[in-house]
């Protein structure tokens, strides 16, 4: 299931987000000391690069970061 929310880390396009996966729900609760990592959403925008690495929680942009390059 995916959504469409505006991405900080690529253009001013909205872009597809789903939910992280395990691993990275694991990293969100570690890094943020949150509980809810498994709650949170995922930039499926692709480049170069690879995969962004924007996470947030659903619809609250401001509480969301980048992974670490090792989750591209």
């Amino acid at each position: 299931m995916s959504d469409y929310i505006h991405c900080p880390n690529c253009d001013d396009k909205l872009h597809p987000f789903s939910r992280v996966n395990r691993t990275e729900a694991a990293h969100i609760n570690e890094e943020r000391g949150v509980t809810d990592g498994h709650g949170w959403w995922r930039c499926e925008n692709r480049t170069a690069k690879g995969r962004c690495l924007w996470v947030q929680p659903h619809w609250h942009q401001a509480k969301g970061f980048s992974l670490p390059e090792s989750f591209r």
